[in-house]
């Protein structure tokens, strides 16, 4: 049996990962042995961590050698089955990677309980941004009802769970977006109450006029231009969770050197602000993590967080998927529909 994979061909060659760094090929999987599962992928995540596995030297994670299957995260249907626990037609999601088909003993995979109303939310808010949503606010931004919460990237995988996360709790969400579309669907189907093209010129003239009394609770997924408007505006004893530096990933100059640190740690200092990191590696299969499961399997069912999704057809095109999400192209959470 013929199995087609995207491996990494070469490094990027500039920062954001193109088409030119993976190749598609053929390889031979056999039948599944005694002990072990045959998947058929369905769904491929993109997650902008992914850009910490094809770069030569990363601090994020180890990166893919040259020549290897491309790394992430994958929901896939069992196809075949000589392992006790697993029959045909379940569903599983793990971390195996850009090909369409998948052998494995069952240790690096989990099933998916049948109350999952999609298995694509697996990837997204039951993935880890959807986890990601869920810690910042149980661990650092604790929103209470009329708190203002800001987050940027609101459209994005992490964005649109923030924000329905923190209007249930009862705050006030604004946020940014790339495109005046982006912002009318973060109004409409994704709990902001006001949203802002981050491009535009008068940007923290127009937050000041959005919220006159200040932000409350902050969520940094991107940085750049919103950061440096919003930050500003921060309440005495407000809460700052970093969940991820996306306009770092994507510049060609690494960080400003400037005096810029210091009037931060002055505003830290004089608002006496809660600034924290946020990952969730450290939370992974723990308590936390099943109670996450739990209440947003429960919140979705109900239709109190409604994901979307941003699908694009073809294992041969997740990487231009891949390309597209460090672009700002997609809207909701970004997933490769490898088969049916």
């Amino acid at each position: 049996m013929k199995s087609q994979r995207v491996v990494l061909k070469e490094r990027p060659r500039f920062q954001v990962p193109t088409e030119k760094c993976f190749r598609v090929e053929e390889a031979d999987i056999n039948a599944p042995g005694k002990g072990e599962i045959l998947i058929q992928t369905v769904w491929l995540g993109m997650d902008p961590y992914l850009f910490s596995r094809v770069k030569k030297v990363s601090d994020q994670a180890k990166p893919i050698e040259i020549g290897e299957v491309m790394y992430g995260a994958a929901v896939g249907r069992v196809v075949a089955s000589n392992l006790a626990g697993f029959s045909e037609e379940d569903y599983v999601h793990g971390l195996w990677g850009w090909k369409d088909y998948h052998i494995s003993d069952g240790s690096d995979v989990s099933k998916i309980p049948s109350g999952v109303s999609s298995p694509s939310h697996m990837l997204g808010a039951l993935g880890a941004a959807g986890f990601g949503a869920y810690l910042a606010n149980r661990n650092v931004l604790n929103v209470q009802p009329g708190d203002v919460v800001f987050c940027s990237a609101a459209t994005g995988a992490l964005g649109q769970i923030i924000g329905q996360i923190a209007k249930l709790k009862g705050g006030v969400v604004v946020g940014t977006a790339s495109t005046e579309e982006k912002c009318q669907l973060a109004t409409t189907s994704m709990g902001y109450d006001y949203c802002i093209e981050h491009s535009s010129r008068d940007l923290s003239q127009r937050l000041e006029t959005a919220i006159p009394d200040g932000i409350d609770a902050m969520v940094v997924s991107t940085g750049g231009r919103s950061f440096d408007a919003a930050f500003p505006l921060m309440n005495k004893n407000g809460r700052v969770a970093i969940c991820g530096l996306m306009a770092l990933y994507t510049s060609t100059s690494g960080p400003a050197r400037n005096d810029n640190n210091m009037t931060l740690l002055n505003e830290v200092l004089l608002k006496r602000l809660r600034i924290q990191g946020s990952l969730v590696l450290d939370y992974l299969n723990t308590d936390i993590h099943r109670e996450f499961l739990q209440e947003m399997s429960s919140w979705i069912r109900l239709g109190a967080v409604k994901p979307v999704e941003h699908i694009t057809k073809g294992l041969e095109n997740a990487p231009s998927a891949l390309r597209e999400l460090f672009e700002g192209k997609n809207v909701g959470k970004s997933i490769v529909s490898v088969s049916d």
